[in-house]
């Protein structure tokens, strides 16, 4: 029963591997993403074309113009002998570098953005730290302050005060494939990170293989 159980996880580990490959050929990476088969034993599932779970990680993922950490996990994946592959549910997060956005960003104490600028108070232009909120517009980030901090004496107040002066940031996000779909946006250590899921997810059977020079998806 051990050696059967051996087998099983080399076979799962090498079709892991596989994927991995596959997935760093079709997707443009620079490096294979880490590949797990969750469930046991791995050979039945295969031989029933269901696999139980499948999670990709990979650090840099090319999203629009931009460079992600992704990681996504996909549940009750079904393999047909032939036609696409689908998936009952797909859960993603991807995190965004602050050093990618398009203004100089960090994050802060309370889960919002921390955005240092200079700003009209009094007439006059000074120093001052903006606290913003990202949220959710359609395919699109929208990075909206909140309030605005006197950086020299620590004397905060809404944001509504100086209106336009300190305007709303959007931030275009790519399409995504058919059945997923945007679910928010947060505040993380290492970037913005996105969540995105979906159900009944089509993979289309030109992405699972023979596309020339990146081998066999099976």
């Amino acid at each position: 029963m051990v050696a059967v159980g051996t087998a099983d996880r080399v076979a799962a580990s090498a079709a892991a591997d596989r994927l991995a490959d596959r997935l760093r050929c079709a997707g443009g990476l620079p490096s294979s993403p880490d590949v797990s088969i969750g469930g046991v034993p791995f050979l039945t599932q295969l031989a029933r074309g269901r696999l139980h779970r499948v999670t990709v990680s990979a650090p840099q993922v090319p999203v629009g113009r931009l460079t992600a950490a992704v990681r996504a996990t996909a549940s009750d994946v079904r393999l047909p002998a032939s036609g696409a592959a689908s998936a009952a549910s797909v859960q993603i997060n991807i995190t965004l570098g602050y050093g990618q956005l398009p203004v100089d960003v960090s994050p802060g104490a309370d889960g919002r953005l921390v955005i240092p600028t200079v700003a009209p108070v009094l007439g006059r232009e000074v120093p001052v730290v903006v606290h913003a909120e990202p949220s959710l517009s359609g395919p699109a980030v929208v990075i909206k302050p909140v309030e605005v901090e006197l950086s020299a004496v620590g004397l905060r107040f809404s944001a509504e005060r100086l209106g336009d002066r300190v305007p709303s940031r959007t931030l275009a996000l790519p399409s995504l494939p058919s059945g997923l779909h945007y679910d928010g946006v947060s505040v993380a250590a290492e970037g913005l990170r996105l969540t995105v899921s979906g159900s009944d997810v089509t993979v289309p059977g030109s992405a699972r293989g023979g596309d020339r020079g990146c081998g066999d998806a099976s």
